[in-house]
This record gives C-alpha cells, sequence and structure tokens, in this order.
C-alpha cells in the first residue's frame, strides 16, 4: 500500500515528457491565486496574412461526462469551472497539506483547447507574504492522462518540503496535443467500492492494443459537499501485460485520509514502441 507523499514516480519504467506551451492561469480555491505565461511575437513584414476562422468555443465537460466515458468512478459528483477559454487551466484545488518533510496539493484542471492533450504537468510555486519563493512543486500525473475538449482531470502537485498552508501558489501549467497512441493509455473504471478503509474495484482495458504495468490507481477523496480534500493511491494487479478486454483489480488504503466521497482513476503504458 503506497501513500500520497510516497507516491512519487509510481511508474516504474521512465517516463518521457515533451514539454508544451506554458499557460497561465487565474483560480480561486484553498491555494491562493497567481498567473504567470510564456510566448508572444511580433511580425513586421508587409506580407498578406489571411484571417483565420474563428474557434468555436470549447462546451466545458463535467464530472459526470468523465464517469459515464469510465475514466473516472466514484461518489463524488464536485462541480469545477469553466476555466478560460483556449488554455488548460486549473480551475480547484484542495488544502495545502504538508506532512512528513513534504507537501501535497491536490487540482483539477480544465482542457479549454480543441484537441485532446496529453503530457499535462503543472507547476506550483509557493511564496510567503513577503513574495519569496519558499518552495517548487510538480505534478505526479493526472487521471485520465489524455483529456478531451473541454473535459477535466485530476492530479495533485508535489513539493519535497513542507510548505505552510498559508503560502500564495503560483500555478503554470503545460501540455501538448495528443498525436498517435498515447504513453500513459487510461483504463475503463468497471467497479469502484468503498470498503472499511480501503477503495477496491475493477480496470479493464478497452483500448485496441496491449498495455503496460504498473497500472497506477489514484484516488482523490472529497468533502460531503463535494470539495476536494486529499489524494492518495496504489497498484493495480496482476503487473503483466494486458490485453484488450482484460482487467486488474486494486486495493487503495486510504490511510488516515477522511474520504466521505472519492473518484478513483487508473492507467498504465500504451504501446512503448
Amino acid at each position: 500500500m503506497i501513500d500520497t507523499e510516497s507516491f512519487r514516480g509510481r511508474m516504474k519504467k521512465p517516463f518521457v515528457f515533451t514539454v508544451g506551451i506554458a499557460l497561465a492561469i487565474t483560480l480561486g480555491g484553498c491555494a491562493s491565486q497567481g498567473s504567470a505565461q510564456t510566448g508572444g511575437g511580433s511580425n513586421s513584414t508587409n506580407e498578406v496574412v489571411a484571417e483565420s476562422e474563428p474557434v468555436a468555443p470549447v462546451t466545458p465537460g463535467t464530472t459526470n461526462d468523465a464517469i459515464k466515458a469510465g475514466w473516472l468512478a466514484g461518489t463524488a459528483k464536485p462541480k469545477f469551472g469553466s476555466g478560460t477559454a483556449d488554455k488548460v487551466d486549473v480551475v480547484a484545488t484542495g488544502p495545502v497539506k504538508p506532512k512528513y518533510g513534504n507537501t501535497t496539493i491536490v487540482i483539477a484542471v480544465r482542457n479549454n483547447t480543441s484537441d485532446t492533450i496529453t503530457s499535462v504537468e503543472a507547476t506550483g510555486v509557493a511564496k510567503d507574504k513577503t513574495g519569496k519563493i519558499i518552495g517548487s512543486g510538480s505534478s505526479q500525473g493526472f487521471n485520465p492522462s489524455s483529456i478531451p475538449a473541454g473535459g477535466i482531470a485530476l492530479g495533485y502537485v508535489y513539493y519535497g518540503s513542507e510548505i505552510p498552508a498559508s503560502a500564495k501558489i503560483d500555478f503554470t501549467v503545460a501540455s501538448q496535443p495528443l498525436q498517435g497512441d498515447p504513453y500513459f493509455q487510461d483504463l475503463t473504471i468497471d467497479e469502484a467500492n468503498l470498503v472499511g478503509d480501503v477503495i477496491t474495484g475493477q480496470a479493464t482495458n478497452n483500448s485496441s492494443f496491449t498495455l503496460n504495468g504498473p497500472y497506477g490507481v489514484e484516488v482523490t477523496c472529497f468533502d460531503k459537499e463535494n470539495k476536494i480534500l486529499s489524494k492518495t493511491g496504489d497498484f493495480a494487479t496482476p503487473d503483466a501485460d494486458l490485453a484488450p478486454g482484460q482487467s486488474v483489480t486494486f486495493q487503495a488504503n486510504l490511510y488516515d485520509n477522511s474520504c466521505p466521497k472519492f473518484l478513483v482513476g487508473a492507467s498504465g503504458y500504451g504501446p512503448l514502441f
């Protein structure tokens, strides 16, 4: 059983990550808001540039959409903000939770681009009241790992030090459009149950290709009002190649995390070559 604080690097195979475009975000939540952005430029030539077609606004998806698709399952039904048009935003955060020499902040991101995206990476810069940087954390993966246009995904930012709850957190999100087969492939959650202090269930490979383990299972806990509380994780079994239509089962320990409501997602490795 693996608690969130010791769950970094849950995939034992190397993670190949291509940085996309860093996007600015502004949000409300338990962590303080902030923003950052890169890019820009100008064209001083006399070349005539054709006007591009206006981009249709992306309809924000709901938690129910992710549940119906099978990428998430559980009893929580949170309603997240719509985010910013044409960007990937952090739209909700849990509390800053320092423990055992490190800190985690659970976050929800929304994809408001017109593409399905993958390789989502969130960075959280923590600052004290004077503006001094006191920590920098990074996300450890999201569920689902491939996020459709308008869709939401759950993850957390990890810090290797204890960040005070009063810290201001500036989040920056990077991603890239999905092209070809994803490196991390989401499993369909067939069943998810709260049994005592564990979350049990089954997940199936509904892709058209064989997946590779290990298969990480992430549980996000919510309070009775569907506000984010915490995150924990474990691995499904067996840790073996998973042909299309085959399933794995899981039992994720909640440890001392309060979890009146929950959502769970799972993923493995897609084709490696």
